[in-house]
């Protein structure tokens, strides 16, 4: 007698479903109002938070291991970006 397996694929619940989708329709209106889409405005705010350390990097009121330490969170928080967006 051959067994058959089966492979489980877990579904969300409705609720979890639902609010996934709420949270689609909330982005979408708001990139609809603002214009731009949620890549560009992270890529805008990643950007400008860069430019502030390098900023601050110059006036010397963060210390050089702050520096490195807020750089490397930032590239990682831009390699996140792009493999989820």
């Amino acid at each position: 007698m051959a067994s058959s397996k089966t492979t489980e694929i877990p579904m969300a619940s409705p609720k979890e479903s639902s609010d996934f989708q709420l949270r689609r329709r909330r982005a979408a209106k708001l990139t609809h109002f603002f214009g731009v889409d949620y890549r560009e405005l992270i890529h805008d705010i990643l950007e400008s938070i860069e430019k502030g350390v390098e900023e601050e990097r110059k006036r010397g009121t963060l210390r050089p291991e702050e520096v490195e330490s807020l750089l490397h969170k930032l590239h990682d928080l831009r390699t996140r970006q792009d493999g989820f967006l």
